[in-house]
């Protein structure tokens, strides 16, 4: 089970994602956009952040920038439909500034937990603590 922060503007998208990730028995934090996401963090630590790019009042790529700077363990899955532009760029730009992984919308809920899954062993490799 992992912490997960979800960040991500649009309803409908958040209450899906947040059923997928509770159904695997993540523990889920929801906010609507960067800004909501930067307050949170100063309270809670989630394993693993999904953030979605195209967002109001502060986008994914700056979330993703300053998180890095701020939290530089925290592990970051960006999300992205590209609103009018192509999202591979935005998502190729996310990864450069330190995501672990991106996804376009609509998002495989397979993948996005296999990856999740992923970056949690990972992460429990890294500090070795050898319990699943």
């Amino acid at each position: 089970m992992a912490k997960v922060l979800l960040v991500e503007d649009d309803d409908l998208v958040r209450d899906m994602l947040t059923q997928v990730l509770q159904r695997a028995n993540h523990e889920v934090m929801c906010v609507a956009n960067g800004e909501e996401a930067t307050v949170c963090l100063q309270k809670y630590e989630p394993d693993i952040m999904v953030t979605d790019i195209i967002m109001p009042k502060k986008s994914g790529i700056t979330l993703i920038s300053e998180v890095k700077n701020r939290h530089p363990n925290l592990e970051i899955i960006a999300i992205s439909g590209g609103g009018r532009l192509d999202p591979t760029g935005y998502l190729d730009l996310s990864e450069t500034l330190g995501a672990s992984v991106s996804f376009e919308k609509p998002v495989d809920n397979t993948a996005l937990l296999m990856a999740i899954d992923l970056l949690l062993h990972g992460k429990k490799e890294k500090t070795g603590d050898a319990a699943h």
